[in-house]
């Protein structure tokens, strides 16, 4: 199928936004221009072939159908040399050769959703247009009006009971389109330049069978001024978490790399390659100089690797360090290496990255960040870029944990929920999130640890629903306050945090007064009525006490701290940023009294 897109306007709307590119390439927040995000998922969708219409700054979107990932794609621009005294109709007549066969129509303006480029590609329906029966009506933007599902007119003026929030983005016949060039040729040759291409369709629309495509459940809009732009921008990103592509078997990754003509992929992959590599039928360069705690140096390696070997793509199999190091790749990869990369600003990066948990805590495959270490200080890396494209779920491959390994990543998991939960960030998908992840912990972490299969695959399913909540919400004062115990006292990461998050609870419980949470006490209280609820327990202290317990249960011990100068360190090493997450403020003297109860020290 080809695509048809008509990205030969002004954007005057947008201001300085468009004062030095077209209106298409301006970036939502993830980095990545509208118009190369168009092209990317229609590509993906198997849309190889477009006729992309210019006016300003054509040598722009010239530039971005060049891109790696799109080789093999073919482009005919056709310029409007007249883009600022006409409106699209007139693009559309001298694109009217290319009009043949069923095709995609759509404006360079817009922003949509995988899924739905995906659902109209694949449906039967040989003509859709995009309608939201749900949308309020636009004073100043398209409206369809629909008669037994089917479009009888487009126009930004019709307001009746029978019209509906309407986007062009069309599917067409070969028929439907040739019926509509006809009527555009029409009004051209009639003089009629300035008005929209649908006054040229409206003629015929009764008589064709152009459908209408409901997207009350998908994601389509444009982008007109600024605060289209923020707002788009703030939608879109969570479409794309929600629609990450998942698998459930590690011989997926064969047909995940074919599917995507991934043709020398990096795979970051420790000592478990042993056991998979048996597994994967497709070239690959392994890469695996990296560390539990993986600094920038050893990032730069591999991105230099990628780049030496000439990769295509990115394969993560194991944990938190493996995908942290695998996402920095993706980030650093498309970016300019004759600068230092962590001085420069982070961009879009397109190089597909396929993430395979082998622990089931971190949630890493479904998270926007990454921990690198920099001269010895710990870096926070935070990017919509780098949220992996795939994850890809096997629980045979938590077979041979170590029991430590697992109990700590359970338990990291379980911390994931319970902060998600009252972070400051929250919302009503990360908290729906949040509750099932502890759930499932609550409910299989004894099967995991006995070895049942079945419980090792709920585990997955836990790690990542927590995942996906903190991705939203961001983590709180439990493991703000974790690092530094994990780095002195070489506690595993989930370890730590879970020694770390009573205490804080506890403060939490105890001084909802001093809630900072935009939603305010109340809804505090409402969470931690979650927390009591589903621990089984009739008061914070219990749910608190039933944490713990599981703790013990676990067998995991409380480090011993040598002095109060100890104490003093853990509690300056704090990172504030990750604090103003927490629905409770607390203090630097606050903290060091909960690291008190949470060490095993002795005055002396």
């Amino acid at each position: 199928m080809k695509a048809v897109i008509f990205n030969s306007g002004l954007g005057k709307r947008m201001g300085a936004l468009t004062e030095h590119c077209h209106k298409s390439m301006v970036r939502l927040q993830s980095g990545e221009a509208i118009f190369e995000r168009q092209l990317r998922l229609l590509h993906e969708c198997g849309v190889n072939e477009f006729v992309v219409t210019v006016g300003p700054f054509g040598e722009q979107l010239i530039a971005a159908s060049q891109a790696p990932h799109l080789a093999g794609c073919q482009f005919t621009f056709v310029e409007n040399p007249l883009y600022d005294k006409t409106n699209y109709i007139y693009s559309m007549y001298l694109a009217r050769e290319h009009f043949t066969g069923d095709l995609l129509m759509l404006h360079g303006d817009l922003v949509f959703n995988k899924r739905l480029a995906q659902d109209i590609i694949a449906s039967e329906i040989p003509s859709l247009g995009c309608v939201n029966r749900n949308k309020p009506l636009p004073e100043k933007d398209f409206k369809a009006r629909v008669v037994d599902d089917r479009i009888h007119e487009v126009s930004i003026s019709i307001f009746d009971d029978n019209c509906f929030a309407f986007q062009p983005f069309y599917k067409l016949s070969a028929e439907d389109a040739a019926a509509w060039i006809g009527q555009v040729e029409a009004f051209i040759e009639a003089g009629e330049n300035q008005c929209y291409a649908e006054n040229a369709m409206n003629q015929i629309f009764p008589q064709r069978q152009v459908k209408a495509f409901g997207y009350e459940e998908y994601f389509v809009d444009e982008v007109d001024n600024a605060d289209d732009l923020r707002r788009v921008s703030e939608q879109i990103r969570r479409f794309d978490f929600d629609e990450q592509e998942t698998h459930t078997s590690l011989a997926a990754l064969n047909e995940i790399v074919e599917a995507y003509h991934i043709q020398k992929p990096l795979l970051v992959c420790g000592s478990v390659l042993e056991s998979v590599q048996d597994a994967l039928r497709f070239d690959y360069v392994p890469f695996h100089g990296y560390s539990p705690n993986p600094t920038y140096e050893e990032v730069c390696e591999g991105t230099a690797v990628f780049r030496r070997e000439r990769c295509d793509g990115i394969i993560s199999i194991g944990g938190g360090s493996a995908m942290d190091v695998a996402k920095c790749i993706k980030l650093y990869a498309a970016m300019d290496d004759s600068a230092p990369y962590i001085e420069q600003p982070y961009r879009f990066s397109p190089i597909k990255h396929i993430a395979v948990p082998t622990t089931a805590g971190t949630g890493s495959e479904s998270t926007r960040f990454s921990v690198i270490y920099y001269q010895g200080l710990k870096q926070s890396v935070t990017h919509d870029s780098i949220f992996p494209d795939i994850a890809v779920f096997d629980s045979t491959l938590l077979r041979n944990l170590p029991d430590y390994h697992k109990k700590a990543t359970l338990l990291d998991a379980l911390c994931h929920g319970i902060e998600s939960l009252w972070s400051v960030n929250a919302d009503d998908d990360s908290i729906g999130c949040a509750g099932m992840a502890i759930g499932f912990v609550l409910g299989y972490y004894r099967a995991y640890l006995a070895g049942s299969e079945e419980a090792a695959e709920q585990m997955l399913q836990a790690a990542n629903l927590a995942g996906r909540a903190i991705n939203i919400s961001q983590t709180t004062a439990g493991h703000a306050m974790s690092y530094k115990l994990t780095s002195d006292f070489r506690l595993a990461h989930g370890h730590a945090v879970a020694l770390c998050l009573p205490e804080v609870w506890r403060y939490i419980a105890g001084h909802t007064d001093q809630c900072s949470n935009p939603r305010g006490e109340a809804h505090l209280r409402e969470i931690l009525g979650l927390l009591r609820d589903v621990f089984g327990a009739d008061s914070d202290a219990a749910a608190i006490a039933a944490f713990e317990a599981i703790v013990d249960e676990l067998g995991l011990e409380r480090p011993h701290c040598a002095d109060a100068q100890e104490l003093d360190a853990l509690a300056d090493a704090v990172n504030p940023t990750r604090l103003r997450n927490n629905p409770v403020p607390l203090s630097r003297d606050v903290l060091r009294g909960l690291y008190e109860k949470i060490v095993i020290w002795e005055i002396g």
